[in-house]
């Protein structure tokens, strides 16, 4: 995988505008053109839709260890919200201008302000919705520490960020592991902290970091492996066929991997140390992590156990779904038929937000989970953000996110810019050099945006 990113990062940039507006919205096409915003990557609002769509299926579908047709929900546990995760890393790096960052002058510290903003504002947001009566567990506030953690990597290389993902999804459930083992925490199965059980920063941020249902210590490999993602020339058909196949072997390493392991070394350990009750009967007992009683768990890769091989493999599926939906946009005819999932992707946090509203107002999910209602969620959803999106655009909760984080942003980046240039050579404190116009028109053709610049 390093020597695709080292080639991908290698070559020419020639064709990228042109790229990037074939798969954009077809209304933005001529303002990408005349210098305007630029269009979003719809293949990337389709896998974000997939993502939440997926997560749906784990809320209110069937049980998928009922067993029969039941059991196709079985695909979305655990994949969808790790896909979700993932994005978030791309979102990260598009957000901040898809370059790395350089210095610390206005320019940078504009894109982390963005980032901080957009953090601190989704832990309370997902405390508020984890206090609802859904019996959801909600990732929005790890959401939010994901981001406070992983703005630093901001300035790493693709190539660096490759290298942080991959150690971090090999050590991060170790060190997981022994934490709780240590700190005898290993008794918390799962958890999303809320106002309702407020026991002080310190315990939200252990809940968010190492004992909830999506803590950041091996959820961070997905956001690291996003933003190397984002990095890349994601309009590219080279790069799209790359990311579907190198996708696949990661998600055969981790799960075919973890199976071998399981079958030949493991396996007999694993029952011994789950007695009285059976291996996946333990394993489907918590959500985010594996019991710290013996380290053969962490051999296991099913969905929500934070091993390694659960982490490479959801990885792979990730990349692999984010590939065939850029691929799948990439003519006219696939971004008309995929249109209702653009609309549900460009909307995603109030999609999450009212599914949440709905079930704890409307749909309890006392009075059961079947096919029936996940359909009516999934049709109603794709219709209302279609006429939504066609008709208001930016969704109510991005619109005020853009506003909040977007404007403090602008701020930090335009405060104290005198037009007079420092003694360094840059104007009113920027840490971007001064740049002839063709320098700058090749900038944006990389991909370095300004703040306010669409969000994707």
């Amino acid at each position: 995988m390093r020597a695709e990113v080292g080639d991908h990062e290698k070559r020419g940039e020639r064709g990228e505008r042109e790229e990037r507006e074939k798969q954009g919205e077809p209304g933005k096409r001529s303002a990408a053109r005349s210098g305007g915003k630029r269009a979003r990557i719809v293949g990337v609002d389709v896998a974000r839709a997939l993502a939440v769509l997926g997560m749906f299926a784990s809320h209110v579908g069937p049980d998928p260890y009922d067993g029969g047709v039941d059991t196709l929900v079985q695909g979305a546990t655990g994949r969808a919200s790790a896909l979700f995760a993932f994005l978030a890393g791309v979102s990260l790096v598009l957000m901040s201008g898809r370059a790395p960052l350089r210095g610390l002058g206005r320019d940078s510290s504009a894109a982390v302000t963005r980032v901080l903003i957009r953090a601190v504002l989704l832990i309370p947001l997902g405390m508020w919705l984890a206090d609802l009566d859904t019996g959801v567990l909600v990732i929005l506030a790890f959401y939010g520490l994901y981001f406070l953690l992983a703005w630093p990597a901001l300035w790493l290389s693709t190539r660096a960020l490759v290298f942080l993902a991959t150690g971090w999804a090999v050590f991060g459930p170790m060190v997981s592991y022994a934490l709780r083992a240590v700190g005898g925490t290993d008794g918390i199965p799962y958890g999303a902290p809320g106002f309702d059980d407020w026991h002080g920063p310190g315990d939200l941020f252990e809940t968010l970091f190492l004992t909830g249902s999506y803590p950041a210590i091996t959820w961070l490999p997905f956001v690291f492996a996003g933003m190397a993602v984002g990095r890349l020339r994601l309009a590219d058909r080279g790069v799209q066929r790359a990311f579907v196949g190198i996708g696949t072997g990661l998600a055969l390493l981790g799960y075919g991997g973890s199976w071998l392991v399981v079958e030949l070394f493991t396996g007999d350990r694993l029952t011994r140390v789950a007695e009285p009750y059976g291996v996946y009967e333990v394993l489907h007992s918590r959500v985010g992590s594996v019991p710290a009683n013996d380290p053969a768990w962490l051999t296991v890769a099913e969905g929500h156990t934070g091993t390694p091989f659960e982490i490479v493999g959801a990885i792979g599926v990730a990349l692999a779904v984010l590939g065939l939906t850029l691929l799948a946009c990439r003519a006219w005819i696939g971004r008309i038929v995929l249109d209702p999932l653009i609309a549900v992707g460009a909307t995603a946090l109030t999609v999450y937000t009212a599914h949440l509203i709905v079930i704890d107002r409307w749909f309890p999910l006392t009075g059961g989970q079947d096919w029936q209602r996940l359909v009516g969620f999934f049709v109603c959803t794709l219709l209302l953000c279609w006429i939504w999106r066609h008709t208001l655009r930016k969704g109510p909760m991005e619109a005020a996110l853009h506003v909040l984080s977007a404007l403090p942003a602008r701020w930090v980046r335009g405060a104290g810019r005198s037009g007079r240039p420092d003694p360094a050579g840059r104007r009113g404190g920027s840490d971007r050099p001064v740049r002839s116009g063709a320098e700058r028109v090749e900038a944006d053709r990389v991909g370095r945006s300004d703040v306010d610049r669409s969000d994707q």
